[in-house]
């Protein structure tokens, strides 16, 4: 093998394993291998823009630089940057709810997104059906009838004639008689209830709250100042709404919650940030991303890949009582907590990141639990939206992953 043969060789072989800014010297090529060593020169800077330009999309920082045209080799990547910015576009669009957007490109993938899609438009046309009924009902329960009405047709609500001196009862439907006979205390519990401005009002509706058998009642309790047989007296229209009620709170928490998890889902988290944004109220934002959750996945089975969703959540929701917990996507979760500075913010996450490799469940099994978190302290100067402070909070939890691959290598070598 020729001097030549040997430099540019080596070239190749360094350009490659050892450094990208390694140098050809062209004084020890023959003439006949100048271009040659030029093109293989020319070659490398488009290398290294390259993989430049792949390391930063690998990381997900789509505003990365894009190489000039001449890099015939960036071309591909230049493509999927756009099909990228543009599906990163569309899921935008997605969370605020337009879920007209299709994706016709990435095979299997674009098959999940739109079937994903569709779903969520299923979901949130039923969910908003649900909730619209339910809110009709609620509505059509607050509206007063007419006291004669309901006297003179035996309605099922609870009627009483209350004096208004001593709260004796001066008459009660047969409703009202069943219920009282229920509870010997019933109704002083309701006027308890009543506030002095309540009760001294000619029209009023409010919602009172009983407990029974540590069974707590709730009552929409409609009252009206009368003259009864030359005395001061209210009338009470009292309806039972315990039922509605707890439909509508199982209907919100539907809405707000991760099924799986039960943590707060990406809309509750999302609506959450962008409030305590809007307060100008000092708080940590800590995005978690799970390490390794497809290697379980793939490996032994989405069983064990929920599981360890789960458990993790767990842990997660023990960080503090004030902290909102929403579970962002597959394996990410992102974490508000209320004046806390990054010092502390910090020092918790690394007793939660303890708790979760230290989790009874794994141990014995082929594989262990690890997270990766990322924080960013937010005050009452702060200029960013949520968006941007969600991506800061994203590198630098890459940041955070990273580095604990480093000690992991340091450590094994």
């Amino acid at each position: 093998m020729s001097v030549t043969s040997d430099v540019l060789f080596a070239y190749l072989r360094n350009m490659f394993y050892a450094s990208p800014d390694v140098e050809l010297d062209f004084d020890k090529l023959e003439e006949d291998f100048i271009l040659l060593g030029k093109g293989l020169v020319y070659f490398a800077h488009c290398k290294n823009e390259y993989f430049e330009f792949a390391d930063s999309l690998a990381r997900g920082d789509l505003s990365a630089k894009v190489p000039p045209p001449e890099n015939e080799l960036a071309a591909p990547l230049k493509t999927i940057q756009a099909n990228l910015k543009h599906l990163t576009w569309q899921s935008q669009q997605v969370a605020k709810g337009d879920y007209k957007q299709r994706v016709d490109y990435m095979g299997e993938f674009a098959d999940a997104f739109n079937t994903m899609v569709e779903q969520l438009a299923d979901r949130q046309n039923k969910l908003e059906n649900e909730i619209g009924i339910s809110r009709k009902r609620a509505e059509a329960m607050e509206q007063n009838n007419l006291l004669l009405s309901n006297l003179i047709r035996l309605t099922p609500d609870q009627i009483f004639v209350v004096s208004t001196a001593d709260h004796s009862v001066l008459l009660a439907n047969d409703s009202a008689t069943s219920e009282m006979k229920n509870d010997k205390d019933y109704i002083t519990k309701i006027m308890n209830s009543l506030s002095k401005e309540q009760l001294q009002s000619s029209i009023n509706n409010c919602d009172v709250t009983l407990t029974r058998n540590d069974e707590e009642k709730f009552l929409s309790v409609n009252s009206y100042l009368i003259e009864w047989h030359g005395k001061k007296a209210i009338v009470l229209v009292v309806k039972d709404v315990s039922d509605a009620k707890r439909q509508r709170e199982e209907l919100e928490d539907f809405a707000y919650h991760d099924p799986m998890t039960h943590t707060y889902n990406r809309f509750f988290g999302m609506l959450t940030l962008n409030e305590w944004l809007e307060r100008k109220q000092r708080f940590s934002v800590i995005f978690v991303d799970l390490d390794n959750l497809k290697f379980i996945n793939d490996k032994f089975g989405h069983n064990e890949g929920d599981e360890y969703i789960i458990r993790v959540s767990q842990h997660l929701q023990a960080y503090s009582p004030d902290t909102v917990v929403s579970r962002l996507g597959g394996d990410e979760y992102m974490l508000l907590v209320p004046d806390l500075d990054c010092d502390e913010a910090r020092d918790r996450m690394e007793r939660v990141y303890r708790a979760i490799q230290d989790d009874e469940y794994q141990k014995g099994k082929d594989f262990h639990y690890s997270i990766s978190f990322g924080i960013v302290i937010v005050d009452e100067n702060n200029e960013f939206k949520a968006s941007e402070i969600l991506s800061m909070a994203d590198e630098r939890m890459y940041e955070h992953k990273r580095a604990r691959k480093k000690e992991r290598a340091a450590t094994n070598n």
